[in-house]
């Protein structure tokens, strides 16, 4: 692929909501669009295709962007469908540029050069990856402690019967995830499970243990039931409850007190 990735009609790869926000919390959602560059067409999939899971995160963006704005949080979502890089994956990994999802086959990825494969990560996960950086950089000259909060969701039927609505993974430090899940379980309107429902954990924390290495930073992702927030009312409840979690946990002083030690992932939580 020669010359740009991103034409003049698509728009930047990065939408920044709320970069004045006033929270220690800056949200993520790396699957927020099923949006593909104009240069790659459809990747040889149908449109209806497109709607589904395979190429987003359903509902994860209006909860990000709901979020954002009810705890005055900064948000960082990426504009562009994970099919044409997914920049919650290592840079060079086997399934950056997945070809196939789920079984099924994606034309427009197959057999790509090192150029194409390079335009791709300039052009998406570059940029995204700098916001974040930046929305982080901007809470480090007024808080001693950020939080960074990857927000997904999950396609319930391609997994097994485990009843969760909600799963929770660690970066590096552990105690944020410890306390989503503890104020979801206490609160109990939904059913939280760490770690569940993807694999490997090395792979789809990827945003997290990037940006979440820096030692004020502690970083957690939610992943949600896509049933759940499968429209606007459901989309704006479970960012109010979640609004009401976080809040919860800032009050309680895990973004004041950065001579906490750390609470270091064990190996077992990674099985």
């Amino acid at each position: 692929m020669l010359g740009p990735l991103l034409g003049g009609n698509d728009g930047p790869a990065v939408e920044r909501i709320n970069p004045l926000g006033s929270a220690p919390v800056v949200l993520v959602c790396e699957h927020a669009s099923n949006r593909l560059p104009e240069r790659l067409g459809t990747l040889g999939l149908m449109r209806d295709v497109l709607e589904d899971h395979i190429a987003w995160d359903i509902g994860a963006a209006s909860v990000t962007e709901h979020l954002a704005n009810l705890i005055d949080a900064q948000a960082v979502l990426q504009r562009f469908s994970r099919l044409a890089y997914n920049c919650n994956r290592e840079a060079g990994a086997d399934d950056a540029i997945a070809q196939q999802y789920s079984g099924r086959l994606i034309p427009g990825n197959q057999a790509l050069d090192a150029d194409a494969v390079r335009a791709r990560h300039d052009a998406l996960y570059v940029p995204f990856h700098e916001a974040v950086e930046a929305g982080l950089n901007t809470i480090g000259r007024r808080r001693p402690q950020a939080l960074l909060i990857s927000v997904q969701t999950f396609d319930p039927e391609s997994y097994g019967p485990k009843p969760c609505d909600m799963g929770v993974y660690a970066g590096p430090d552990a105690r944020l995830a410890d306390a989503l899940i503890t104020a979801i379980d206490h609160d109990r309107s939904y059913k939280a499970c760490k770690n569940w429902p993807f694999e490997p954990l090395t792979a789809v924390t990827h945003t997290l243990l990037k940006h979440g290495a820096r030692k004020n930073v502690i970083s957690a992702m939610i992943a949600i039931n896509n049933r759940l927030v499968w429209d606007a009312a459901r989309q704006e409840r479970v960012a109010r409850y979640l609004a009401a979690v976080v809040r919860s946990i800032i009050e309680g002083g895990m973004t004041a007190r950065p001579d906490d030690p750390p609470r270091q992932v064990l190996a077992s939580e990674l099985l």
